[in-house]
């Protein structure tokens, strides 16, 4: 996790002095709870409000007074007055949090004969109310069922998206899960929201621990450590040190960044560490995984490439935070399975790789090594280092696509896992924990035990920290039941992976011309000659001659000064360039390869379903015919052609848009869309034809939508009312007065736009004869 810029300096006690005040004023410093814990404990603190109000008590005074016999009654009336409890264990769980909170708040606590009474109180109330004890079925997932769903997923489902890229991540998010064995909270948004009255809570509950001072913005900084001295060094600077000493200081980052590179592109100041994000969403970001090529040891043969991808968030990550790196490979026959593929995919769609030349897929099997390297990383842009990879569908009535911002939450991947389920005709509910469990039962016995802990996120034993971070086991071989590529995973694992000898490790000369030209560095050596004259007038001419006097002493605290910050800003210096280095070497290192011209381009399953579906966007039916069909009969060069041609489709899928099926539609239509079927070229000729004059049943919008099918886009409403009901949707995103620009193709180009939302509709009528609704009927 990034953490917080601190300014480093010396605070007067006055300010300490003031926060031990207000720490005593707040008293008992509450415990960090997750969102989770407060929305569980809201509930049963509603209950327990209802419950007080009804006996005539006040909620907060009888939690401190009430006996043993009050509770237990109030559990009762909880099981009378909500049915909605079911299970002996959301029971015992109300009571753990309760008896948590009247701990935090009434500082109570229960000793162990009242603990243990009122147990065997709740297990008598769970045998009268029949409360459920025995857990659910809970499914597994093997490699049988993973490729059932991926085929249903892409063969079969005839579900529509907001647009074709979360049908992607879908694919991709089933293979993280399973190659991962992570809970959603590694990938997906679980944040809670919080209500106002949760707010309220969870304010409540942060106040003891918030030893934030409002007061420390009227408190002066003192000068940075940089420029720290005692009380005898701070006579020696009596001319200048209180107006220029600590604007010199502040200055220092701005000046030392601005000394060393004069570059447009601040991008070499990017860290692009996997714990340097904000982590505000909590989901897994682009920053959380690279991408990294290595040669090929059969010469001839396409380069190695393979991910390295790192969780930062697990189950209780706020008390006991576990991190894991894991290398996933993609050498697989069946596209079908390789997440690095899909990933890869999504990556294209964002422009998110920093080489341009990266684009081509093709160029990535066949870039030649640097001398002295063993590998090549793919860097991701600035911009999209702390972007979710997995992302929410936009909400709006008439928009569609995918939020570039927000992350995919939880609750929509759980409702499209058990829609899918239900579409692959499972019996049981499918979730992500049934492919977490799916790879645990794999694991199980090719692992120690330390191993398949570390990969679960379960709690280790004294041979923890002394652990790898990186997960010293392939998972994805080991799930799908296929030798692990050990050449990749001894290369994935080596410090020197990522070594560059041609890094800078000293500074060139123009960088230590502009670090004497640093004006911290000016002052320190004025000073410093100040004093040598000062010596030399006293009539020392050897500057040791006036060893033991007062002036010696203040020459050498100047001196030491002089060299210590000077040191510290050449460090500072070459960890710069270092790290832009790194930062841009291999980027620089790829383009070159292709900057002036491009690479030439180079087990039956049974399937459970018959039914056949027809797919309106072309780049599906391509992604279904790469990626679904058994590598049967390929050579290892069609094998290769396949792969990149499936990572390019899926790219090109990401920015369609697929209509919603309609259930009905004109019989010249229907003629019409199989003859297009049979015909693709007539189709290509015809899309750039959109008549001026249109049909009256024909959405302008739908019109001007360039990522949707032609057939969708020329689609003819059965009554104008439907018509204006669309155009309508479309509409809403813009006030009476708002320009609007006319999205007909032939307007388009022409960039029209109209002054308001009446003169739209008029411009409609006039010129494409599509007449809209009346405003005073909207």
């Amino acid at each position: 996790m990034v953490s917080g810029n601190r300014k480093t300096g010396r605070l007067p006690p006055s300010y300490y002095l003031q926060q031990r005040q207000e720490l005593a004023v707040r008293g008992r410093t509450r415990p960090k709870a997750a969102d989770n814990t407060k929305k569980s404990l809201l509930s049963i603190l509603r209950k327990w409000e209802r419950f007080c109000g009804e006996l005539g008590h006040n909620s907060e005074t009888f939690s401190k007074a009430a006996q043993v016999p009050d509770f237990k009654i109030f559990w009762k009336w909880t099981l009378d007055r909500y049915n909605r409890i079911k299970t002996a264990s959301s029971l015992k769980n109300y009571w753990r949090v309760l008896r948590m909170h009247i701990l935090d708040k009434a500082d109570r606590d229960f000793n162990q004969r009242e603990r243990r009474d009122i147990h065997n109180y709740l297990n008598l109330l769970i045998d009268e109310y029949h409360l459920r004890t025995v857990p659910k079925k809970k499914p597994v997932i093997d490699l049988d069922d993973l490729y059932l769903l991926l085929y249903t997923h892409w063969v079969l489902d005839d579900w529509t998206y907001k647009n074709e890229r979360q049908r992607v991540q879908v694919a991709a998010g089933l293979l993280a899960a399973v190659f991962f064995g992570c809970r959603p909270c590694s990938l997906f948004d679980t944040r809670v929201k919080l209500y106002k009255e949760l707010g309220e809570l969870a304010d409540d509950m942060d106040a003891g621990r918030d030893t934030h001072c409002k007061c420390i913005g009227d408190i002066a900084m003192s000068i940075d450590s940089d420029c720290k001295f005692d009380s005898d060094s701070s006579t020696a600077f009596d001319g200048d040190s209180n107006n220029n000493s600590s604007t010199a200081c502040e200055n220092d980052s701005d000046s030392d960044s601005s000394l060393v590179y004069h570059t447009d592109n601040d991008d070499c100041d990017t860290d692009d560490d996997c714990g340097a994000g904000a982590e505000e969403t909590r989901a897994f970001l682009y920053r959380h995984f690279t991408i990294i090529i290595a040669p090929n040891e059969t010469p001839g043969k396409p380069n190695m490439i393979f991910m390295k991808a790192t969780l930062l968030h697990t189950k209780g990550e706020d008390n006991n935070p576990r991190i894991k790196t894991l290398v996933i490979d993609g050498e697989d026959d069946d596209p079908i399975f390789s997440l690095l593929d899909h990933l890869i995919s999504l990556a294209v769609d964002d422009d998110a790789f920093e080489a341009e030349s990266a684009k081509e897929i093709q160029n990535m099997f066949w870039v030649k090594m640097p001398r002295g390297k063993k590998s090549l990383t793919l860097k991701w842009k600035r911009r999209i280092l702390d972007c979710p990879v997995f992302r929410e569908p936009l909400r709006g009535v008439a928009e569609s696509g995918t939020s570039s911002t927000e992350p995919l939450r939880a609750i929509t991947w759980i409702r499209y896992l058990k829609r899918l389920g239900r579409t692959a005709g499972f019996q049981h509910s499918f979730t992500q924990y049934g492919l977490r469990r799916g790879l645990l039962n794999v694991v199980n016995n090719k692992a120690p035990a330390s191993v398949r802990d570390q990969i679960f996120d379960h709690k280790i034993g004294s041979v923890r920290p002394y652990l790898d971070e990186e997960v010293r086991f392939d998972t994805k071989a080991c799930y799908l039941g296929r030798p692990s590529n050990d050449v990749i995973q001894r290369m994935a694992r080596l410090a020197s992976l990522t070594a560059d000898a041609s890094a800078p490790t000293e500074l060139s000369s123009e960088q230590k011309a502009k670090l004497s030209r640093h004006p911290q560095v000016i002052r320190l050596c004025r000073k410093n000659k100040a004093l040598t004259a000062q010596i030399h007038a006293a009539g020392y001419r050897p500057i040791r001659a006036a060893k033991g006097t007062r002036l010696f002493e203040k020459k050498k605290k100047a001196e030491a000064r002089l060299n210590c910050f000077k040191n510290k800003l050449r460090t500072n210096m070459i960890e710069k360039a270092r790290k832009q280095h790194f930062r841009k070497a291999d980027t620089v290192a790829f383009d070159s390869q292709f900057s002036a011209a491009r690479v030439a381009q180079t087990s039956s399953r049974e399937i459970h379903h018959t039914k056949s579906i027809k797919y309106h966007l072309p780049e599906r039916a391509a992604v279904v015919h790469l990626t679904c069909p058994p590598a049967d009969g390929l050579t290892e060069q069609g094998k290769l052609t396949r792969r990149i041609r499936a990572i390019e489709a899926r790219a090109a899928l990401c920015r369609r848009q697929e209509s919603r099926r309609r259930r009905r539609q004109s019989q010249s239509h229907s003629k019409q869309d199989e003859s297009d079927a049979s015909s693709e070229d007539s189709t290509e000729n015809r899309k750039d034809h959109f008549p001026l004059v249109c049909k009256p049943t024909q959405c302008i919008f739908c019109l001007g939508n360039e990522h949707r099918p032609y057939e969708e886009r020329v689609y003819e409403y059965a009554k104008p009312n439907k018509m204006m009901n669309e155009v309508e949707k479309h509409l809403a995103n813009y006030s009476p007065e708002d320009q609007v620009s006319c999205p007909h193709p032939q307007c388009k180009e022409a960039a029209l736009v109209l002054s308001n939302v009446m003169a739209f509709k008029a411009h409609t009528a006039k010129m494409h004869q599509i007449y809209l609704r009346d405003p005073a009927r909207c």
